[in-house]
């Protein structure tokens, strides 16, 4: 499933949380309410609901973030169904803020796109505060609705990706950046969805950045602007943006409705930072069970460096649909040979809440772990095979005689339990911080090339157990015949397979 853990980042800005299931709102800046709840925002009640703005009659809240309030309305005259945002009468006191209010009307206004939502009417109301209608939308996030399925078809996903990347293209057209493509950001319209498919509505151009805007800019480089979990390594960093920091988090979002599952996933930004800064994502195809042919379409749009992106939006939809025929096209081609394997799965942890404020001392023990496991296991002949940037997998072949197939298993364990004592003895060791090793035997699937494309030790979900137990752990397959003491209790409910490895 989804994660939504990872909330949205304003530094000197204002924090917009997630909107809930059964959402019926025209911007993910608005949360919207059941019945008889009172909207808030940081603990601010909206004001009495103003009669008037401009021609349109204002009915009741629709929804409430930091930076305005969303009302529902209709035409006084013609009965057009409409929202209208309106700033917060604190807010409308600062000349910045309503710069950037004034902004987002600008970036909806220059997107005239079926889907991108469809800005009526600006003005101000009789106070003074500034305003925009906008058309009603009715249906729900792309967000809630991945909670609700999971991961997605294939045919589907790309349903909902073209117009994202058409909208994107033309955007991008006007020399603007979105910033924040995210789940929550993406709005499914209720509307003939039986027969034709949601429209699809890229919402929420608070955060765009205009190239071609004359004068300074909004933001600085010390602010972040964005969602941590697609947020692209140069937003993150502060450098320049373009058209291939909207790219980044249409595969990120590629990613999620592929797999049920962000690229990365943490608790906390600096977590969630390090991961997007330096970290490679799994496979798709490692992830779930989908065609290896997208791996690298997917993975380049979550390149680090922006030039090794796809161009355009239009340039990754591209590249999915031929990844997808690419295979339908080879028809009945031999299958990727499968070999027997020894895998190793290293996972740092920390205390929770560690990383929430952690100290300097903590996030050095925290990102030395991984790189000084790989570099052990490297030596004595493992290969990494997946690398999330707070877990890895390492992989080496297992011999078919069964006298060679002992000792490589009893090598592979005595590695990883010299490897657990030089982590315990390491210098500057936090001891918030915690590092748990995986042993298992299993079948890997490559290509012609060599790649990585499957394989059941690659299936972590079906062997490395969830939890936070450290230690070093073994399935029977690995300690069968070696003669090793280990804890008859299983790692932790429902994760019997393993068992935990005595240190003698």
């Amino acid at each position: 499933m989804l994660s939504s853990r990872a909330s949205m980042v304003h530094v000197d800005d204002d924090t917009i949380p997630s909107a809930p299931r059964g959402v019926v709102s025209p911007t993910d800046e608005t949360v919207t309410l059941s019945a008889g709840e009172e909207p808030t925002a940081g603990g601010r009640r909206s004001a009495e609901v103003p009669s008037r703005a401009g021609d349109y009659v204002l009915q009741s809240v629709l929804g409430e973030g930091g930076f305005g309030v969303v009302y529902r309305g209709e035409h006084a005259t013609r009965g057009t169904k409409a929202a209208i945002k309106v700033l917060h009468a604190e807010l409308a006191l600062h000349p910045d803020v309503c710069l950037r209010f004034e902004r987002e009307v600008v970036v909806m206004q220059r997107v005239r796109h079926p889907n991108v939502v469809d800005v009526l009417d600006v003005g101000r109301l009789e106070d003074g505060r500034p305003y925009f209608v906008m058309e009603l939308l009715d249906g729900v996030s792309l967000e809630t609705h991945l909670e609700a399925r999971g991961r997605l078809p294939l045919e589907e996903a790309l349903a909902l990706l073209e117009p994202l990347c058409s909208a994107l293209d033309a955007a991008h057209a006007q020399a603007i950046v979105h910033r924040d493509v995210k789940p929550s950001n993406v709005f499914l319209c209720s509307g003939d969805m039986q027969r034709r498919g949601p429209r699809v509505v890229l919402l929420d151009f608070g955060v765009a950045k205009l190239l071609d805007a004359p004068g300074p800019a909004l933001t600085t480089s010390r602010h972040v602007l964005g969602s941590p979990s697609s947020m692209s390594p140069e937003q993150l960093t502060g450098r320049p943006v373009d058209a291939r920091t909207d790219v980044y988090a249409l595969g990120a979002l590629a990613y999620a409705m592929l797999t049920g599952e962000p690229p990365f996933a943490g608790a906390s930004f600096p977590v969630l930072r390090q991961l997007h800064l330096f970290a490679s994502p799994p496979r798709p195809s490692a992830q779930a069970r989908v065609s290896p042919s997208l791996d690298d379409v997917v993975l380049r749009a979550l390149s680090k460096d922006p030039a090794e992106r796809q161009p355009s939006a239009g340039q990754l939809l591209t590249e999915l649909r031929a990844a997808v025929a690419a295979p339908r096209a080879a028809g009945g081609a031999a299958a990727a040979p499968r070999r027997s394997a020894i895998g190793i799965h290293v996972e740092v942890q920390a205390d929770p809440g560690a990383l929430d404020e952690p100290t300097p001392d903590l996030l050095d023990d925290f990102e030395s772990v991984l790189p000084f496991a790989l570099s052990e296991l490297t030596k004595v002949g493992f290969s990494t095979a997946v690398e999330t940037g707070t877990t890895a997998l390492v992989t080496a072949d297992r011999p078919l005689d069964p006298a060679r197939d002992e000792a490589a298993r009893r090598d592979a364990l005595g590695a990883a339990l010299s490897l657990r004592r030089r982590l315990e003895a390491r210098a500057g060791r936090d001891r918030r911080v915690h590092v748990r090793l995986c042993v298992h035997v299993g079948e890997l699937q490559a290509s012609g090339e060599g790649t990585l494309t499957g394989g059941d030790l690659l299936e972590l979900s079906g062997w490395v157990p969830e939890g936070a137990a450290e230690g070093l752990f073994a399935s029977p397959a690995l300690l069968d015949g070696l003669g090793v003491t280990t804890h008859p209790a299983p790692v932790s409910p429902g994760s019997s397979a393993l068992l935990r490895v005595l240190d003698p």
